[in-house]
C-alpha cells in the first residue's frame, strides 16, 4: 500500500513541476530592435532642404533625436540637410549600436522658373466604424511629420458613415474602391497595406520638380462660393489634361473604432477623434473637366451653392490637380476656402 500511495505521489509532482516549470524553449524571445530612416523627399532639387526621421520597430516611435544621421557617410547636424549639389546621396542613421536602412536621395540641377513647386495626391478612403482604418489614419500622421509636399483627400464609405457623401460613393465606385482601407497615391499607384508601415511609398512620388503648375482663388459670398483655378506649363503636357477640384473639410470629430493594439495606444474606440481633409463635395465634374495642355495660365471658374455637410467654413479647403491621359495626377495643390495661392514656381 505504501508504495502505491509512493508511486502516486511521484506521478502528481511530476505533474505539478511539468505543469508550473517554463522550460527555455517556452520563454519567448525578446523581439529585436531595428531602426528606419526615411526622407520628407527622395528627389530634391539644388539648394532644397531634406528632412530625415528615424522611426524604431518597437511601437513605430520617433527616435530622431536619439539618432544620428550620416549622408555620404558624414555625421549631419540634426535632422535635416541642404543639398547644394547635384548627384545621388546615400543615407542612413545610427541610434546606439544600431544601424537602419540606407536610402538614395536623387538630387538635381533646377535654374530658377524652370518649374513648379512638385507635390503628391494621396486619396484615402476610410470609415470611423472601420477598425482597420487606423493603420491609414496613422500613416497620414506619418506623412504629414515628414513633408509638406502631400495632399491628403479622406473619402469615407459604408455602414452608415457620418461623412459619407454620394459623389464620394460614387467616385470610390468609378476607381474601383471596393473596400476600406484603400489608398491611392497620384489617382493611379495603390498604397500598399498595411500603410502605415509604407509612408517611403507616398514620398518616392515627390519630383525635383513639375512643368504643371495651380493657382487657387476663391471667395465666399453668403451660401455662394466662387472658384478660380489657374494651370500653368513649363512644357506642354503630353495628351489630354484634365483639372479635379475638391470641396474638403478638417478638424472633424468622431469616434474611431480601432483593431491595432500599436496605434493609437491599442484603444478599441478612439473618441474624438480628429479628421482632416474630408470629402464634403466635388466641384468639378467626378471624372474632371477638360483643360488645355499647354500654356502659361489657363483659367477654369466655377459657382456653387456651399453644401449643408460643411460644419466650419473656416475649416474648409479646396484641393484642385491636374491628370495626364492615363489619369495620373501630375501636379496638386490646395488652398483655404476664402483665400489666394499664386503658383509655386522654383
Amino acid at each position: 500500500m505504501k508504495n502505491v500511495l509512493y508511486t502516486a505521489l511521484i506521478f502528481v509532482s511530476g505533474l505539478f513541476l511539468n505543469a508550473c516549470t517554463k522550460t527555455d524553449s517556452n520563454v519567448p524571445a525578446a523581439t529585436p530592435e531595428n531602426i528606419t530612416v526615411s526622407a520628407s523627399t527622395l528627389n530634391a532639387a539644388t539648394g532644397a532642404v531634406v528632412n530625415f526621421t528615424v522611426t524604431t520597430s518597437i511601437n513605430n516611435a520617433d527616435v530622431t533625436n536619439q539618432s544620428k544621421v550620416y549622408v555620404n557617410g558624414t555625421s549631419i547636424t540634426g535632422n535635416s540637410y541642404t543639398f547644394s549639389s547635384e548627384g545621388a546621396y546615400s543615407v542612413f542613421a545610427e541610434k546606439g549600436t544600431k544601424k537602419s536602412n540606407i536610402i538614395t536621395i536623387n538630387v538635381t540641377q533646377v535654374n530658377s522658373g524652370s518649374g513648379f513647386m512638385s507635390k503628391v495626391l494621396v486619396e484615402e478612403y476610410s470609415g470611423t466604424w472601420c477598425g482597420n482604418c487606423p493603420r491609414i489614419l496613422h500613416a497620414v500622421d506619418l506623412l504629414n511629420q515628414q513633408t509638406d509636399k502631400a495632399i491628403v483627400v479622406s473619402t469615407h464609405l459604408f455602414n452608415g458613415d457620418p461623412f459619407i457623401t454620394t459623389q464620394g460613393n460614387t467616385l470610390a465606385s468609378n476607381l474601383g474602391v471596393t473596400s476600406v482601407p484603400t489608398g491611392r497615391i497620384n489617382r493611379t499607384i495603390n498604397w500598399t497595406g498595411p500603410q502605415h508601415e509604407n509612408v517611403n511609398q507616398v514620398i518616392t512620388q515627390i519630383q525635383a520638380s513639375s512643368n504643371a503648375g495651380l493657382a487657387i482663388s476663391s471667395i465666399v459670398n453668403g451660401n455662394n462660393l466662387s472658384v478660380s483655378i489657374k494651370v500653368g506649363y513649363t512644357q506642354p503636357l503630353s495628351g489630354n489634361a484634365k483639372l479635379t477640384v475638391y470641396l474638403v473639410e478638417d478638424k472633424l470629430l468622431f469616434t474611431q473604432s480601432n483593431y491595432s493594439s500599436n496605434l493609437y495606444g491599442g484603444f478599441s474606440s478612439i473618441p474624438n477623434f480628429e479628421y482632416n481633409g474630408v470629402l464634403r463635395a466635388v466641384v468639378s465634374s467626378l471624372t474632371g473637366d477638360a483643360i488645355a495642355n499647354t500654356g502659361a495660365s489657363n483659367e477654369k471658374t466655377y459657382s456653387v451653392i456651399l453644401p449643408s455637410n460643411i460644419a466650419n467654413i473656416a475649416n474648409a479647403k479646396l484641393v484642385a490637380f491636374v491628370t495626364n491621359a492615363t489619369g495620373t495626377v501630375v501636379n496638386v495643390q490646395s488652398a483655404k476656402v476664402g483665400t489666394t495661392k499664386d503658383f509655386e514656381k522654383l
